[in-house]
């Protein structure tokens, strides 16, 4: 009897010591593209959502990696003062996310928050890129996986 007690005592210890880590990626429903034009963006597609003006110079000479996060992913005080869904997640305008696809790699890579995406989007992703600069054309990619880089 002693040996049982000792045994699970034993392997109790054992368990105990175990540790599950969460993985440090966010798996996006969907990524897509967009083009800084009227009929995507508002009255003034050259302003992100956090302000910054598009240099459609550098955006065609692929300068500028700035991406757009569904409202669900941005944290943003002042926005969560004025809507009253979204505006409550993990990262902040500015911040520089590293994305993983194995089906769309031409997106693969450190990508800039500048701006958000219309609220009908939930747990999503859209890169900014010159229309010139879209093959191959990108569609929809389900696989997306994004990590904040830390500073």
């Amino acid at each position: 009897m002693k040996t049982i007690i000792i045994m699970l005592m034993t392997m109790v210890a054992n368990y105990s010591t175990v540790k599950i880590e969460q993985s440090p990626f966010i798996e996006l429903d969907r990524a897509t593209t967009y083009y800084c034009n009227v009929s995507q963006c508002d009255s003034d597609p050259l302003t992100t959502a956090d302000g910054s003006r598009i240099d459609l110079d550098k955006l065609a000479n692929g300068q500028l990696r700035w991406c757009a996060l569904s409202r669900d992913l941005i944290w943003d005080e002042y926005r969560q003062s004025i809507h009253a869904e979204g505006f409550r997640g993990l990262f902040e305008f500015g911040d520089t996310i590293t994305v993983y696809s194995k089906t769309c790699p031409q997106i693969n890579g450190k990508w800039i928050i500048h701006d958000t995406m219309n609220k009908r989007y939930t747990n999503s992703i859209d890169f900014l890129i010159h229309p010139d600069n879209n093959n191959p054309k990108l569609g929809v990619c389900p696989d997306v996986r994004i990590i904040k880089d830390k500073l």
